[in-house]
């Protein structure tokens, strides 16, 4: 577990959970910085913004032209510990300092994803490694044959970053549909939630209430 997530024994405490995200591909920086900002308002503290990285070689499936979400995780986290430390961006960034080591990676892309079994995914993750990533590309109204709606999309990357941090945190998925931390598995189970940890999840998160 993180050791910044973890308090006393049985409980656990967002306070002091550093998160990494890096962009991965062509992306709109400012789109992901908006997200991030929003997302630090929730978690009460700043995230860290670092340099972009390139789409690794080797996880794409050609025929599907999806990208293997596991082994672009595994080919992320083998890179992204060569980039210098990134700014904090929301919450209290401009008086803190960027901490050297995250407890956690997020990374952002723009290519479509997908799991064993599954014929997409918004995200995914890899607990023992601390490391998750959400793709935009599902997000986007484009994707579905739809007039694009920024609004909606930068809200929905918000949600899935928040959604992500709860499960690096050591969370397991909701049940509350309106938690954030409920599974996304269609663009109307995210555009239900709100962009917000449900009473209980966030007694987890900043009280240490959760008992193992």
């Amino acid at each position: 577990m993180p050791a910044a997530a973890a308090g006393r024994a049985g409980e656990w405490f967002l306070a002091g959970f550093h998160l990494a995200a890096v962009p991965v591909g062509r992306l709109d920086v400012e789109e992901i910085e908006a997200a991030l900002v929003r997302a630090a308002k929730v978690l009460h503290q700043p995230v860290e913004l670092r340099e972009a990285l390139p789409v690794p070689r080797g996880t794409e499936d050609p025929e599907r032209r999806q990208h293997r979400a596991a082994t672009l995780l595994e080919r992320l986290l083998a890179e992204v510990r060569k980039l210098r430390p990134g700014r904090l961006v929301g919450g209290s960034a401009p008086a803190e300092p960027t901490p050297l080591r995250p407890d956690g990676f997020l990374f952002v892309t723009d290519v479509d994803l997908y799991t064993a079994n599954t014929e997409g995914v918004f995200g995914a993750l890899i607990v023992s490694q601390h490391c998750a990533v959400v793709s935009v590309r599902r997000l986007r109204e484009a994707f579905h044959r739809r007039r694009a709606d920024p609004v909606r999309q930068r809200a929905r990357l918000a949600k899935e970053v928040l959604r992500m941090v709860g499960r690096l945190a050591g969370l397991a998925e909701c049940g509350e549909a309106a938690c954030v931390l409920a599974p996304s598995k269609t663009i109307p189970d995210i555009d239900a939630k709100d962009e917000r940890y449900c009473r209980v999840c966030e007694q987890k998160l900043f009280m240490g209430t959760m008992r193992l």
